[in-house]
Parts: C-alpha cells; structure tokens; sequence
C-alpha cells in the first residue's frame, strides 16, 4: 500500500455533512439560530427543548452506509429518514459514535460524530470506543472528553490521524467551527494534532454565565492506492466558562483583598495609637 500526504486546500471539500437536530424541532442546529433559540427561550423551555430521542441531520448522503457505535463496541445499522438520523436508544450510558461512510468511485468519504446518551453504567472507558477503528481513515480524538465536561471555546484538545489503525504523519488537519473560524495544523510522527478551539462567540457577556453551543468540524484527507480518502469529525464546543468564572472569582478577589486591606488598616491604626502613648 502507498500512501501519500494530500494537500487539503478548501475547508469545504466534503460532499456528506452532518449536524446536530435540537430534539423535536426537525431542523438542524445552525450557530445562529442556536444562540437566538438560547437567548430568547426560557431555561425551563430550553430544558425542554432538548428532551427526547437525538437527531443528527445528514446531507448529501444517498447510498451511504450508516454504522452507529454502542460503548462495548457492538454495533448496528442505521438508515436516514427524510435526511435525519435518530439515535436509538442503547440502555447503556457513555459515549455512542455515528459513522457514516461513502464511496464515490474514486474517493472514499467519513463521517464521525461521539454523541453522550443515558442508561445503565456501561463499565467501559470512553477511549476504548475512541480508539477502536471505525473506518479506514479517520480522525480520533485524543483525549475525548470525559462525562460532565465538554469541549469549550479557547482550549486545545489533541486528534490522531489514523489510516488502517496507523498514524498518519506530516498531514495537514483543519478545524472549522460553526461561526467560520479556520484553525490548521500537521500531524506530527505519531499522527498527533493539537488545535486551539477558537473563541469566537459573538457578544460574550463578561461575568454573566453563556450557555451558547455551536458544532465545530475537524477534516483531513490523504491518498492511498489511488484512492482519495476524506474524513471529518464533528463534535459540540461551548462557550468557556473562564468568561464569567475568572470574572466571579476577580471580584472576589477583589473583595477578599478590600476586606483585608481595611483590617490591616484598622491593626496598624491601634498600633500606632499604643505607641504614641
């Protein structure tokens, strides 16, 4: 087998796309109208909102093979109705993965999405599913995000390139949020990327808690046996709690040292005073 690096000019070379569907809304989460829907529902009506089985929206993706991923590493079939994909339910609670793949003829197209779903302790480490290969050429994230956390704007987080379970070195990978924002790098000699997540949220609030949540894409692609290998990896990033924890903690701080500097203050003042007499 021969492999050759390929050189990823355009963000858009993806024929397939896949996104989030807000539960029960039937159309695809876009940035904007995400951070509209978050600013102007209520939280009771947002909670709400997001109840029910998870959609992903899936274009572009006739005759495509759908392989949905449970967390011991079983697997089954899935087929888009009307250009959705829902995710049943495994009963187990952990990190499930959507792998849509496609053969054009000349080049081979992937998709992959981790999406969390609830049940019953699955006893599994999320790495084990994450490491698994899934198709032959994908992205794998490095490390992916644990239970409770989430990946978040102005952090940096690790992605492995891999062809047939390989590391792919001296690759080009670009990461595309939902807001426009380019990031590149290249692997490096064990197929190890590390990119910044921009933090590119419009309007940020200093102090004030920003529940907002885009989609942000990681792609690469390669040339092996004359065929052109494209494969992308989809993920949710929110906005970096430092925006309005760093700005609590400042003005505690603050406070903390206004109340110290007034006691200092007052012991010194009673000092002096014992002094003078």
């Amino acid at each position: 087998m021969q492999r050759q690096p390929y050189r990823l000019c355009l963000p858009g070379l993806l024929l397939m796309s896949l996104a989030t569907v807000f539960p029960g809304s039937g159309v695809a989460a876009e940035p904007e109208s995400d951070e509209q829907a978050q600013k102007q529902a209520p939280p009771a009506a947002q909670h709400q909102h997001r109840r029910g089985p998870k959609k992903l929206l899936l274009e572009n993706a006739d005759g495509a093979s759908i392989t949905y991923w449970k967390p011991d590493l079983t697997t089954q079939p899935l087929e888009a109705s009307h250009g959705h994909i829902t995710l049943p339910s495994s009963g187990m609670d952990n990190y499930h993965a959507v792998v849509v793949e496609k053969d054009w003829g000349d080049s081979v197209e992937a998709l992959i999405r981790y999406e969390y779903l609830r049940g019953k302790p699955s006893h599994r480490s999320p790495a084990e599913l994450a490491g698994a290969q899934k198709t032959r050429f994908e992205i794998v994230p490095d490390p992916i995000p644990r239970e409770h956390y989430r990946y978040h704007s102005n952090q940096a987080w690790g992605f492995i390139l891999r062809l047939d379970g390989q590391p792919v070195a001296e690759t080009k990978v670009i990461l595309q949020t939902g807001h426009g924002s380019l990031v590149e790098g290249v692997t490096d000699h064990a197929g190890l990327v590390s990119l910044l997540i921009p933090d590119d949220f419009p309007d940020i609030q200093a102090g004030e808690r920003d529940e907002r949540s885009a989609d942000f894409r990681v792609k690469a692609e390669t040339l092996a046996d004359g065929i052109r290998y494209q494969t992308e990896l989809s993920a949710e990033y929110r906005v970096n709690p430092a925006h309005w924890q760093s700005f609590g903690w400042g003005l505690t701080v603050a406070g903390l040292g206004f109340l110290v500097g007034g006691f200092i203050g007052r012991v010194g003042k009673r000092n002096n005073k014992g002094k003078r007499r």
